[in-house]
């Protein structure tokens, strides 16, 4: 048996005949309460009849009464007020401050063929429990579950952007900045990047954009102009050493701390930083300019700009390119403001309540291309079509959030299946 599975037929009152607790109350379910994800009580604001008496507070839910003791939660206070315990089997007496707990023994409530259907569901050994079965979904099933799962990613993304609400006092501009460069390193060099920016702050930064400013800021910062093998370097070098001077900067990163292995020179960190560089000087108030977007394309002009000369003809000092480039790729721009813009503005409509700016973020989304990547390829070769960065999103957030934790009784496309 599986407490998932009990919390389900709770939530949707799946019982058969008439209810009484152990000790033979007659029980009336008048609200079974909303469903608890966090710690504490598995069901709150429930509504119940005990014989002539109502009562209100929380559900706690069991494979075995005993469960409670062995989860300690004698032992809290948050159980305190729960009104009713509803087991699967009832194997000894609970109580709460020496009152026994009302206790609804379920095993003789329940079809018996659901929780064999539910266990023949959850135990088979694929990737995606439902692909069989999903030919048979109705589309507004799942569409609503990509909708909520959306919503869920984006929101999730938004946390770690929100943190940064103190620590930079609620400055956007410079929010943004520091997210943007966090998510410019990558997976390989996410954290140096930040590094970058928590010592490099952008009010600095913004107003030292003009001429060798940006690129000598970055690149000094970054601990890249310590040698002088290259003339261009060297001129980065004078200007950095004046403007570390003049605003009393001190560099936190070597050039030992950024990896270079096992990546195509175009993802080089020295490439991506004179791209970071290139942004900002174009961008110089880049959320101002983002949250007054009205065309979702637009915000894919935005990251349209052209690196410095120097770096359009090398991929790192001295070391020239077998043909120019240096500008951000497709792939690059769609990630980035998959990974930073969309979650910005997620972010941003929780800062202020306004749910125009998630609007705006979803909006985004359903204009980018869809993400080709292992989790979209399972779906896809369920039969599922991915057609727009929304739907990658949203399909990768179900796939790590439910799929693979097998909460498929929490996700409304299992819900239907199970019930069929």
């Amino acid at each position: 048996m599986d407490e998932r599975f009990l919390h389900h037929i709770w939530k949707f009152q799946k019982l058969n005949g008439k209810l009484q607790t152990i000790d033979g109350q007659e029980l009336i379910v008048l609200n079974q309460g909303n469903h608890n994800h966090n710690s504490g009580p598995d069901f709150e604001e429930a509504r119940i009849k005990l014989g002539k008496i109502e009562w209100a507070g929380k559900i706690e839910i069991h494979i075995k009464s005993s469960d409670w003791l062995a989860h300690n939660h004698h032992l809290d206070k948050a159980y305190e007020s729960v009104i009713l315990h509803v087991v699967w089997k009832h194997d000894r007496a609970i109580c709460i401050n020496n009152e026994p707990i009302p206790t609804l023994e379920l095993c003789g409530l329940v079809n018996q063929n659901e929780p064999k259907k539910y266990l023949s569901f959850i135990d088979q050994r694929k990737d995606i429990l439902c692909q069989d079965q999903l030919p048979s979904v109705s589309s507004l099933t799942f569409t609503n579950q990509l909708d909520r799962m959306m919503i869920e990613r984006l929101e999730q993304k938004a946390v770690e952007i929100l943190d940064l609400t103190q620590s930079q006092n609620a400055d956007w501009e410079s929010i943004t900045y520091l997210s943007l460069a966090k998510n410019f390193g990558f997976a390989v060099n996410k954290e140096p990047f930040l590094t970058l920016a928590l010592s490099l702050p952008y009010k600095v930064f913004a107003k030292n954009t003009s001429g060798l400013g940006a690129e000598a800021l970055v690149f000094g910062q970054s601990g890249f102009l310590n040698e002088k093998d290259d003339a261009y370097r060297q001129e980065l070098q004078r200007e950095y050493v004046f403007l570390k001077s003049k605003y009393g900067l001190t560099s936190r990163l070597e050039k030992q701390m950024w990896k270079f292995g096992r990546m195509r020179p175009s993802n080089f960190p020295t490439v991506r930083l004179a791209q970071f560089a290139a942004l900002i000087k174009k961008n110089k108030h880049l959320f101002s300019t983002l949250i007054e977007i009205e065309n979702p394309k637009d915000v894919v002009k935005l990251l349209d700009f052209n690196v410095g000369d120097y770096w359009m003809l090398h991929y790192d000092f001295g070391k020239v390119r077998k043909k120019p480039g240096g500008n951000l790729g497709k792939s690059t721009v769609e990630n980035l403001i998959i990974n930073t813009i969309a979650p910005l503005f997620a972010a941003y409509s929780k800062y202020t309540g306004n749910q125009s700016y998630i609007d705006k973020a979803i909006l985004i989304l359903e204009v980018l291309s869809a993400e080709s990547n292992q989790i979209t390829k399972k779906w896809s070769a369920a039969g599922q079509e991915v057609k727009s960065a929304f739907d990658s999103q949203s399909l990768i957030g179900l796939y790590k959030n439910y799929c693979t934790a097998k909460r498929c009784l929490e996700c409304g496309i299992g819900i239907e299946i199970l019930d069929k």
